[in-house]
């Protein structure tokens, strides 16, 4: 299977007919084109593979977790070079995050270190330590990566976040600073090089667990929701300087009848209006965790910021207040379009339906419906990668469809623009990508990976795949793994 342009087989005809003498391009000519990007023929892989990053030119990192090695591969599945990597899951990613930066890819293994190589040859252009000491209250090992831009190829002023995830409560531990318990750093992607001093936390304080910073859609702020002793508390952190804002909403809280500590507040595109979540699950209802309670909680403007090394929460602000909502709420974590469109879908269940809750990224949501294996395959941990896609209507999101295989829904309304596919009925949904280059929505699903014009949701072509095959896509690589195998899709140059 292979896709080439018509301008790509006509500029290869006119090089033909234009002989071998043809005069070399003088240094005041116009360049050439670029030449035609076509997807090259699938390639097999002889293990379960899951891309981690690619770098759009040619490079990508994937996972081999059964040989727990993290390997990098050229366009024909050729390997470039490869490291070990014994924390590695089976999950999409293999619990590993990783950016591409020029000619290098910085890995975040949870080890505790932060590495970047040479695309090309895996040689070390620079490491950073997490500052780390013995019986830690925040270990090394507790810190996750993310970044500040909207893909894991990174651009000049992107930034590289570490903060700690972790849940350690040991009585016996000891403070990783002597500020506290460090919770953040921001390193420089090109150098390592922290960008703006170090942020902790009191002794007293604790995070949830689950993403510790919660990025807002413009990319500017972050929001940190956790527990000072028996304050609740978020706290907004400028993503540029470090300097942060930590507000208590012990009384806000009031309207939380859960009975448990744990919480989330994330950002909307309105710097004032945030969603809070409700953490509560039942553990006799297995579908309790399909249900999502949200409020909104308002923020007022004007919030004083500090540079302080540790988190110091002000008092409650006046204009501070959280309303229990019904509406449609979209709460949980942004995904962005190639182009960096925002946008934020998740199932919930009702009563006797389940429905699509998503938006652009606004405070007001939308509901879409949505068929029942819609609740095992967005938004849970794991789960198969989902990626929105740019189009001339504007931002849509690939989902299981209710009457069909898939439907793309506009990110803003909610209203389905086209559907394609057959219905997968209780089929396993693989995940979706996106090859923006070409146009084209990477769907896996029922047996099948299948290729469909991104605009419209016309079909292209399918392969076989297996029953439990899970897709993950970057820039120019798209991976379908089962089992102990993989096949592997790159655009290339025509």
């Amino acid at each position: 299977m292979k896709w080439k342009s018509a301008l790509a087989l006509m500029t290869t005809l006119l090089l033909a007919l234009s002989g071998c003498n043809a005069k070399p391009p003088q240094e005041n000519e116009t360049p050439s084109p670029k030449a035609t990007p076509t997807l090259a023929d699938p390639i097999e892989l002889d293990y379960h593979a899951t891309l981690v990053v690619d770098d759009g030119a040619g490079h990508a990192l994937v996972t081999d977790w059964s040989a727990e090695k993290l390997r990098a591969i050229d366009p024909s599945g050729d390997e470039l070079w490869s490291i070990d990597a014994p924390n590695l899951s089976d999950e999409p990613g293999g619990g590993v995050e990783a950016y591409s930066v020029g000619d290098t890819v910085v890995i975040h293994d949870q080890s505790g270190k932060t590495t970047a190589q040479t695309w090309d040859d895996g040689s070390e252009a620079w490491s950073f330590q997490i500052p780390d000491a013995p019986n830690s209250c925040h270990p090394a090992q507790g810190f996750f990566s993310q970044t500040t831009g909207t893909t894991p190829i990174l651009g000049e002023d992107d930034l590289i976040i570490l903060s700690y995830q972790g849940v350690l409560e040991d009585d016996g531990c000891e403070p990783s600073s002597e500020n506290g318990n460090t919770f953040v750093l921001a390193l420089d992607p090109a150098t390592g090089e922290e960008v703006w001093p170090s942020v902790s936390m009191g002794p007293e304080a604790k995070t949830f667990g689950g993403t510790p910073i919660h990025v807002s859609p413009d990319r500017q702020y972050g929001i940190v929701s956790w527990q000072d002793g028996d304050e609740s508390m978020i706290t907004r952190i400028a993503l540029d300087t470090g300097r942060h804002t930590s507000v208590p909403i012990t009384s806000a809280r009031s309207i939380d009848d859960t009975g448990v500590d744990y919480y989330d507040v994330l950002p909307t595109t309105d710097p004032t209006s945030l969603v809070y979540v409700y953490g509560s699950e039942d553990p006799d209802d297995p579908y309790s965790s399909s249900v999502t309670r949200a409020a909104k909680l308002t923020l007022p403007g004007g919030l004083p910021e500090s540079d302080a090394a540790t988190f110091d929460g002000i008092d409650e602000p006046e204009g501070l207040k959280m309303e229990d909502t019904f509406d449609a709420v979209c709460a949980t974590d942004l995904v962005f379009s190639p182009n960096g469109e925002p946008a934020c879908i998740q199932p919930q269940l009702f009563a006797s339906a389940v429905k699509y809750q998503g938006s652009d990224g606004s405070p007001q949501a939308w509901y879409a419906d949505a068929p029942e294996t819609a609740l095992e395959s967005i938004g849970a941990y794991g789960t198969p990668q989902h990626v929105p896609v740019d189009s001339e209507n504007g931002t849509l999101l690939v989902v299981p469809g209710s009457e069909s295989g898939i439907a793309a829904l506009d990110a803003q309304t909610g209203e389905t623009v086209w559907e394609a596919g057959d219905s997968a009925g209780d089929m396993p949904w693989g995940g979706q990508g996106v090859l923006a280059e070409l146009g084209l929505v990477v769907v896996a699903d029922n047996k099948k990976t299948s290729f469909y014009e991104s605009a419209t949701g016309k079909f292209v072509d399918e392969h076989p795949a297996g029953e439990y095959a899970r897709l993950s896509s970057g820039k120019r690589v798209a991976l379908v793994a089962d089992e102990a195998s993989t096949t592997m899709w790159s655009v290339v140059e025509a």
